[in-house]
């Protein structure tokens, strides 16, 4: 069973030095997160605006669990879903510009989608080390978001775990 964004919220806010690891471990990602973001915005100009079909729909913008957690534990609220949007349709954040939302406010899922012609962009514009260190950067994001996931979950089982007591 999912947990409402609100309890997340509730949680995290309510029992602050349980979540501290949660804290910061969201706190590293976002910061690798907007590291890495003006490259991949720089090759997205250059690809995504010559794309003949649409990647960014709906389907992708819908938050998971993860994403709720993350969101939380940076003291922020996920955009609110309107299930009346068929999971096809574009995106409902973007705009004529790309994504309205900064890259870390994005689903995980949808942040880190690269096409073929956007990965074979970024492979052409990056000498190997470049492109390794790239690499490194966002295996450095998915190890950190895992941490987090793993905090959050031993904090949450520790607050279950003295209710019970």
């Amino acid at each position: 069973m999912e947990m409402a964004t609100i309890s997340i919220q509730h949680l995290i806010a309510t029992h602050g030095t349980a979540f501290a690891g949660t804290r910061q471990s969201a706190a590293e990602a976002m910061e690798l997160i907007e590291a890495i973001s003006p490259d991949i915005e720089q090759h997205t100009a250059t690809i995504c605006v010559h794309c003949t079909g649409v990647c960014c729909i709906d389907r992708h913008a819908r938050y998971d669990l993860s994403d709720r957690i993350f969101l939380a534990a940076l003291g922020l609220t996920v955009p609110e879903y309107a299930s009346r949007i068929e999971e096809t349709a574009p995106c409902r954040f973007l705009g004529n510009c790309g994504c309205s939302l900064r890259r870390f406010q994005r689903p995980y899922r949808c942040t880190w989608f690269f096409c073929a012609p956007l990965l074979d962009h970024i492979v052409a514009q990056y000498t190997p080390s470049a492109y390794r260190r790239f690499m490194r950067t966002l295996q450095a994001i998915t190890e950190t978001r895992t941490r987090m996931i793993c905090d959050f979950k031993e904090a949450e089982a520790k607050i279950h775990g003295s209710r019970r007591r």
